[in-house]
C-alpha cells in the first residue's frame, strides 16, 4: 500500500516536468490538471483556467452554464509539500481562499473587469459575471489544493442573495480519484421528515427490484440544485434545451398548469445502487434515501423543474412527478442493463445508445488495440512504445499495476507506456471534431464536445486499427500545435486557438495532410509546424476581434465562418505533408460522399475511353480545352493506376455527364464509340 505521501511525492514530480515541458508554473499546471480531473468527476463541464489574484481576490478557473444560470468558480490553494505534516491546510486558511474567491465574484459583479488587462482571461470572466449579473442564479466555488484538509461535506452559504456552495478537493481525495477513476457516490437523504410513500415489487426473475412513487417538484429541482448533472450520468443526453418542443411543454405545464403535471408527464425512471426502503405492511412503505441515485430517464423534467424554479420563480408545491425507482440484484449487471433501460424508457426524446457513455462499441476495441499496436521509432531503431487509451480514468494505472508488480517491470512498463502517449477519450474527442471543421463544438468543453463526437462515431464504420493511426497521428498534430501556440505567448485562449489553427488548417488542405505519415514518423512535418506557426497568430487576432466574451463566442459556429473568410496561403513546404493519391490507406475517409461517389465513378472507366473522351470533345469543338485536357489526364492517372484526386474527379465526372447529353457514347465491353 502506497503511503500519501510516496503518492503526493510522486504526483508532484510528474506535475513538475509537464510544467516544463508545457512551459507553465507548476500551480498553474496544478490548475490545468485538476480542472480535467473536476470534469472526467463530473463536477463541472469545463474548467477555463484564468489564474488571477490581487489584493483580497483570487479565481483561477471557471464555467458557466448559461440555461441554468449556474457560475462555477476554482480556485487553487497551491502549497508545493509532498510530506503530510506541511501539507495540512488550516482552517484559517480554507476560509481564506473561499473568501478571496466571493470578493471576486462580489467585485466582478461590479466593474471588475474594467481594472484587468483585456487580454486576461480573467477578464473575460469578471466581464462575464457583470453582464449576466441578472441571469446568474446560483453559485458553485471549488477549491483546489494539494494539500490536505480535514473531511467536510460540501457547504452553503448566502451573499447578496447568492446561494454559495462550496466544494473542497485536497490531494488525498485527488490521489484517491487518480487511482480509482470513482466518482463521489450520489446519497440522497429524504429522512423521517420528507420520506416519500411507495409500493415495492420484486421481478420474478430475482434480478431487480422496482419502487413506484410520486416526488414532490420541489424535491427534486433542489436535488438538481445540488446535484447538477451528475444525476444524469448514465443518461448523457442531459438536457436539450427549452427550444425543443417537449421541453417547453414541460415548462408551460409547470408555469401554466401544476396541477396537470402528472397527467401530462411521464414521470422519470431511476437507478439507485442501494435503497433505504421501511416497509408499513408488505409491499407497502416509505423512501428514506437512496444511494448512487442516476436518473436514467427523465432528465428533461429533472432539469425542466430546477429551470421554472430558478428562472421563473415558478412555484413547484402543486407538482408530484412519477418515479420509477430501480436497483438491481447483481453489480455486473450494471453496465449491461441499466443502459437497456435508459434506451426502452425513453419516450420523451429518443436516446440513442451513441448517448450512454464511453463503455460501448467502439471504445473497448481501441483500448484494447492501444495496447498492441506497436508505435514506429521516430529514430529507425527498434525501440518499442504504444499509445495508451484511457477510455476511463485510473484504467492506465489499473493497468500499471496489474502488469507491473516490481520496480523492474514498472520501469519496463513506464518504458513501453510512456504517460506522455497516454490519452483520454476527453482529447480523443477534441482531435477527431477538429479534423471535421468543427472548432465551435471543441471549444463547448470536454463533456459536451466529446457527446456530440460519441454520436458521430456510432455511426461511423470504421477499420479499427488504422482509425487508431489516424488518431494517434491527430494527437501528435494537436501537441505540436499546443507546443507553437505556448511559445507565442498569447495571454490566454490557447485551447481555442489550437483547436481553430487546426481546423482551419484541414479546411485549407482538404483534410489531405497525411495521417500516416505522421504515424510513421511520429512527428508533424516542418511544413506543418510553419503553416501552424504563422496561422495561429491569425487565429489569435481573430477570436479577440469581437465585443463579445471570447470563450463564449469561440461556442458559436459564426466565429468558425468567418474565420474561413480569411485569406491565407500554405507555404510550399506542406506538399509533402499532404496524400499522394487522395485518401488515406483505411481508417476514416475524409472524402465527402459527392467525392468518393465521382472517384469511384471515374476509376470504373477505362483509360482508352477517357483519351477517345478527349478526342471527341475536340473533334466536336465541344466544353472548353481545360475539360479535354482534364479528360487527358484521368486517362493517364488511370493508365497509371493511380488514385484520381478528388477535383479532377468531379470535374471529369462533370465532363462526362454533359459529353452523353450532346450524344457522346461508349460501351465499355466492346471498345467501340459511337457518335451522334
Amino acid at each position: 500500500m502506497v503511503s500519501f505521501e510516496e503518492a503526493s511525492r510522486q504526483f508532484h514530480s510528474e506535475l513538475s516536468s509537464r510544467s516544463v515541458v508545457m512551459s507553465l508554473l507548476k500551480e498553474h499546471q496544478f490548475i490545468e490538471d485538476i480542472g480535467a480531473i473536476l470534469v472526467e468527476a463530473g463536477e463541472i463541464d469545463d474548467c477555463i483556467r484564468c489564474s488571477y489574484q490581487a489584493r483580497g481576490l483570487k479565481v483561477d478557473g471557471y464555467y458557466y452554464d448559461s440555461e441554468f444560470g449556474h457560475l462555477y468558480l476554482v480556485v487553487a490553494l497551491w502549497k508545493d509539500e509532498a510530506e503530510e505534516s506541511k501539507a495540512r491546510v488550516t482552517k484559517t486558511e480554507i476560509e481564506d481562499t473561499f473568501h478571496r474567491c466571493i470578493n471576486f465574484f462580489q467585485k466582478s459583479r461590479q466593474t471588475l473587469f474594467e481594472k484587468i488587462e483585456i487580454a486576461n482571461e480573467a477578464h473575460d470572466l469578471a466581464s462575464l459575471i457583470h453582464d449576466c449579473r441578472e441571469e446568474i442564479l446560483n453559485v458553485t466555488m471549488i477549491m483546489i489544493t494539494d494539500g490536505l484538509t480535514d473531511k467536510r461535506p460540501a457547504e452553503f452559504e448566502t451573499v447578496d442573495g447568492f446561494e454559495i456552495k462550496k466544494l473542497i478537493w485536497d490531494m488525498d481525495r485527488i490521489l484517491n480519484f487518480i487511482e480509482t477513476g470513482e466518482k463521489e457516490e450520489i446519497e440522497i437523504i429524504f429522512g423521517e421528515e420528507a420520506k416519500i410513500p411507495c409500493l415495492l415489487q420484486q421481478s420474478q426473475n430475482g434480478v431487480y427490484t422496482s419502487y413506484l412513487a410520486f416526488v414532490p417538484g420541489d424535491r427534486l429541482a433542489d436535488l438538481y440544485s445540488n446535484w447538477g448533472t451528475r444525476l444524469l450520468e448514465m443518461n448523457v443526453r442531459v438536457f436539450l434545451s427549452a427550444r425543443g418542443k417537449v421541453n417547453k411543454g414541460i415548462r408551460e405545464t409547470i408555469i401554466n398548469e401544476p396541477g396537470m403535471f402528472c397527467a401530462f408527464n411521464n414521470g422519470i425512471t431511476v437507478y439507485a445502487r442501494e435503497v433505504d426502503f421501511k416497509s408499513r405492511d408488505g409491499f407497502d412503505g416509505y423512501l428514506y434515501g437512496a444511494k448512487d441515485f442516476q436518473i436514467v430517464n427523465g432528465g428533461q423534467t429533472i432539469a425542466s423543474l430546477h429551470h421554472a424554479k430558478r428562472r421563473q420563480k415558478a412555484d413547484l408545491s402543486k407538482i408530484s412527478v412519477p418515479m420509477k425507482l430501480i436497483t438491481l440484484s447483481r453489480d455486473e449487471d450494471i453496465e449491461t442493463l441499466v443502459p437497456r433501460i435508459s434506451e426502452y424508457s425513453n419516450t420523451q426524446n429518443k436516446v440513442s445508445m451513441s448517448d450512454l457513455a464511453a463503455n460501448e462499441k467502439p471504445h473497448p476495441e481501441m483500448h484494447e488495440l492501444s495496447k498492441r499496436v506497436q508505435a514506429p521509432d521516430p529514430t529507425g531503431g527498434s525501440r518499442i512504445t504504444y499509445w495508451f487509451y484511457e477510455k476511463s480514468r485510473g484504467s492506465y494505472e489499473e493497468t500499471r499495476r496489474l502488469e507491473a508488480r516490481t520496480p523492474g517491470q514498472e520501469k519496463a512498463f513506464d518504458a513501453l507506456y510512456p504517460k506522455s502517449q497516454r490519452f483520454d477519450k476527453g482529447l480523443f474527442g477534441k482531435v477527431w471534431n477538429t479534423f471535421l471543421r468543427k472548432p465551435y463544438y471543441v471549444s463547448l468543453g470536454a463533456q459536451k464536445n466529446f457527446a456530440e463526437f460519441n454520436i458521430w462515431l456510432k455511426e461511423q464504420e470504421l477499420d479499427l486499427e488504422p482509425f487508431f493511426k489516424q488518431t494517434v497521428a491527430l494527437l501528435i498534430l494537436w501537441r505540436d500545435t499546443e507546443r507553437i501556440v505556448r511559445q507565442q505567448g498569447f495571454d490566454g485562449y490557447r485551447h481555442n486557438i489550437v483547436t481553430y489553427t487546426l481546423a482551419w488548417l484541414f479546411s485549407l488542405t482538404q483534410s489531405q495532410i497525411d495521417l500516416e505519415k505522421i504515424w510513421q514518423e511520429q512527428k508533424s512535418g516542418d511544413g506543418i509546424l510553419l503553416a501552424v506557426e504563422n496561422m495561429c497568430r491569425i487565429v489569435n487576432e481573430h477570436i479577440r476581434a469581437t465585443s463579445q466574451n471570447v470563450t463564449e463566442w469561440c461556442k458559436k459556429e459564426e466565429c468558425w465562418k468567418l474565420l474561413l473568410e480569411k485569406e491565407y496561403d500554405l507555404p510550399v513546404a506542406i506538399d509533402s505533408s499532404l496524400l499522394k493519391k487522395g485518401k488515406p490507406k483505411g481508417g476514416y475517409d475524409p472524402r465527402t460522399k459527392d467525392e468518393r461517389e465521382a472517384v469511384e465513378f471515374c476509376k470504373k472507366i477505362s483509360e482508352k475511353a477517357w483519351y477517345e473522351l478527349a478526342g471527341w470533345l475536340k473533334q466536336h469543338q465541344f466544353l472548353t480545352p481545360k475539360a479535354r485536357s482534364q479528360c487527358f489526364n484521368m486517362g493517364r492517372s488511370i493508365q497509371r493506376k493511380l488514385e484520381p484526386s478528388k477535383p479532377l474527379s468531379i470535374a471529369c465526372k462533370k465532363v462526362w455527364e454533359e459529353a452523353e447529353l450532346r450524344g457522346w457514347e461508349w460501351v465499355e465491353t466492346i471498345g467501340v464509340e459511337s457518335k451522334s
